[in-house]
């Protein structure tokens, strides 16, 4: 049955249901008011019969002993219409000496007339219809249900192909499931949130948002799992390595603990090494890193078989740890800019950023300022610096930023190795409002700027102005 339908359904049974428990207090009859009435009435046609019967007594119409058994009459009359609260006990008698009071009949047919109002069941019904249907009208036409009913109707279509998928079921989505995207990523989230409590659902969602290089929803995705699972080697591994690419090549914290968490219980697991060795090394602590890959190597050999080409890319990882130490040792020791060998080393890209007037007013304290070179075809920066945006807003004349192979996220995919293969490079300048390497809606960008290296000696200087906004 359609989720719409279903829906539909239960609010209006539950509306009815409110209403009946509302409503029904208030539309329940008020017996002691029509009591209070029926017993003033009675009251006042026992002074009325009493009157008339003192009357004839004082007449000589009747002896007195009949004049106390008719007083006895009317006061035991009185007392027994007192205690039945639902109706007025009048005997055959009493009735027809009403039919000739005015006062009195009227009074008594005005007193019926009230109380089959108040308990007619036709009011009741209206009013108990009237409010649901007026409930479900102000649901519906106080605002636009129709990202819920679209929703809705995505479940019933793909709600399985999204089961199956982030179940591993099935590793893509038929043809025709993908004709609604939209539709089929809100079924999978949604179906992702009615299992909140699984970790892997949420590790298939970072992969398909990773996809869609929505990288920051990956990585919400990767930590939840995390925290669901942080003893499964597998989640704290790929939630560590995505916090490290988008953390511009940076173990932080809760990324350092999650790879220390794996390397206590299996300490030969080689990706948690490699995101250390890799995350040392960006940290300028070369000597750990030089462990790690040594560390690496020694698991690789023991290992049967060839694996001449994984060793050869640990000796250029090693290689370019030691070149970073020592243009590091260079510059702390000569107390200028670090100079880099031609035959290891890149030439530097100096980087003069401006901001444009129009954009001053949109700089916050907390933004922060990337500037990245990397291939026009995409993929991981080659060098990148992160700077504070105020930095950049306080400059008079422009922010001046050199990058090379000291700024690389990975040792093993660096600038010099990119110009050396004569590949076609850009460079990158952004202002992150949420301090995310990921670009984002709102964000301050500059148009990218084609690197021209090739036949140029020295170092390349280029200019970059953050002149527009992230749609």
């Amino acid at each position: 049955m359609p989720t719409l339908v279903i829906f539909v359904a239960l609010a209006i049974i539950l509306t009815l249901v409110l209403a009946v428990i509302v409503l029904m207090p208030w539309l329940r009859v008020d017996k002691s008011a029509q009591n209070n009435q029926l017993i003033v009435l009675n009251i006042e046609v026992f002074k009325e019969r009493l009157e008339e019967l003192k009357a004839d007594y004082n007449l000589g119409g009747m002896s007195e002993a009949e004049f106390k058994t008719q007083k006895t009459e009317l006061e035991r009359q009185l007392l027994l219409a007192s205690d039945d609260k639902n109706s007025l006990i009048l005997d055959d008698n009493l009735d027809t000496d009403l039919a000739h009071n005015g006062h009195s009949s009227s009074a008594i047919a005005k007193a019926q007339r009230e109380q089959r109002f108040t308990r007619s069941a036709k009011a009741r019904l209206t009013i108990l219809i009237c409010v649901p249907i007026l409930m479900i009208m102000a649901y519906f036409l106080s605002g636009d249900r129709t990202a819920v009913t679209n929703l809705w109707q995505a479940q019933d279509k793909v709600g399985q192909v999204a089961d199956d998928l982030l179940t591993g079921k099935i590793d893509a989505p038929p043809e025709w499931a993908t004709e609604d995207s939209i539709g089929l990523m809100g079924a999978i989230q949604t179906n992702v949130h009615h299992h909140a409590y699984d970790p892997m659902r949420w590790m298939r969602l970072a992969d398909i948002l990773m996809a869609f290089e929505a990288n920051d929803q990956a990585l919400e995705a990767q930590s939840r799992a995390y925290r669901l699972s942080p003893e499964d080697e597998e989640v704290a591994v790929a939630y560590a390595q995505t916090k490290f690419f988008t953390s511009g090549g940076m173990l932080d914290s809760s990324s350092r603990e999650a790879l220390q968490n794996v390397l206590r219980k299996n300490p030969e697991h080689q990706g948690a090494q490699m995101l250390m060795a890799m995350g040392e090394a960006r940290s300028g602590n070369y000597e750990q890193a030089q462990a790690w890959v040594e560390r690496l190597r020694q698991g690789i050999a023991a290992r049967d078989g060839d694996h001449s080409e994984a060793l050869n890319s640990l000796n250029e990882l090693s290689r370019n740890i030691a070149q970073q130490q020592q243009a590091a040792l260079q510059a702390q020791t000569s107390g200028a800019k670090s100079t880099t060998d031609s035959a290891a080393f890149a030439q530097s890209v100096a980087v003069t950023v401006t901001l444009n007037k129009s954009l001053d007013s949109m700089v916050e304290p907390s933004d922060i300022l990337f500037v990245t070179v990397q291939e026009a075809t995409g993929g991981a920066p080659l060098a990148v610096k992160r700077v504070p945006a105020t930095q950049l807003s306080s400059a008079v004349s422009g922010f001046n930023i050199e990058l090379n192979d000291n700024d690389a996220m990975m040792p093993t995919h660096t600038l010099s190795k990119a110009m050396a293969e004569g590949k076609s490079l850009v460079v990158k300048a952004r202002i992150s409002k949420s301090g995310q390497a990921m670009t984002a809606s709102g964000d301050l960008e500059a148009t990218d700027l084609p690197l021209e290296y090739q036949g140029v000696a020295g170092d390349l200087k280029v200019a970059l102005e953050i002149n527009k906004q992230v749609p």
